[in-house]
């Protein structure tokens, strides 16, 4: 298998693979009985990427890899518990120190031309089978039921903030203004790291679409306007290209994990 081959089937480089097995084998490794042998950590971790790049069915791909439907549910919600609970806080990390808040807002700067900029926020929708007797708290303006994953990236694409979980009929906003982000969001640390431009005092902050809350730690567009000052226009272009990030970010995720198009 070339490693363009490798990379469309698991959706990760051969060397990434390697280093996940690695690092993860050790707690999906399960013991041999006397009625069968235990599958392979590789062949284990290699079944859980191909279920999470594909929007095949649990029985199908079960069945290229030798096992059943069952076995191919397990082992995926087996693999994503151990890389939530080994890679989630160490990989996606909102800035909380002047270091950090430097090296972010500057890097937006040097790309975008806007400063102070902590990172770009939206959310999307992930299709699910909602819970027995809940159905119409997760049915959305699509006609079709699902999750809110609300999350934030820095200039890279890299996500720093993920909020998955809420059901659809709580928006975006309402989400971000529940959540924990929003009340970090409210210590002086952010507020201390600000620069002054033609006499306007700009602390740093997140930027957001038009449908989420104007504060002093997040910044919105203008609402488009015929008779809008060329400097509201140029502000909103900026945002705009800033914000754009989390838009290509969500593409990215949803064309290599395209598990995520199907109900969950």
């Amino acid at each position: 298998m070339t490693e363009k081959q490798f990379k469309d089937n698991f959706r990760t480089q051969r060397s990434t693979f390697a280093q996940l097995v690695n690092q993860i084998g050790i707690y999906l490794k399960k013991k041999d009985t006397v009625l069968r042998l235990a599958i392979p950590v590789d062949k284990r971790v290699a079944c859980a990427l191909y279920l999470l790049g594909t929007t095949g069915e649990l029985r199908t791909i079960g069945h290229l890899f030798g096992i059943g439907k069952c076995s191919a549910a397990n082992i995926l919600h087996s693999f994503c518990s151990v890389i939530v609970e080994i890679y989630f806080r160490r990989l996606i990390k909102f800035p909380t120190t002047q270091q950090e808040i430097r090296a972010t807002t500057d890097a937006f700067l040097k790309k975008y031309n806007y400063p102070m900029c902590l990172g770009a926020l939206d959310g999307t929708h992930i299709a699910i089978e909602p819970p027995i007797g809940y159905e119409p708290d997760y049915y959305n303006y699509k006609k079709h039921h699902s999750i809110i994953l609300l999350a934030i990236v820095e200039s890279s694409l890299k996500f720093i903030y993920v909020n998955i979980g809420a059901p659809d009929r709580c928006n975006d906003a309402n989400v971000y203004t529940r959540s924990s982000l929003y009340e970090l969001l409210q210590g002086n640390i952010y507020a201390e790291n600000y620069i002054t431009i033609n006499n306007t005092h700009i602390q740093s902050h997140v930027i957001a679409d038009s449908a989420f809350p104007l504060s002093k730690n997040l910044m919105k567009p203008y609402t488009e306007r015929f008779d809008m000052l060329n400097d509201q226009s140029v502000f909103n272009y900026r945002l705009s290209r800033c914000r754009s990030s989390i838009e290509r970010a969500f593409g990215h995720l949803k064309n290599r994990f395209r598990s995520i198009h199907k109900k969950m």
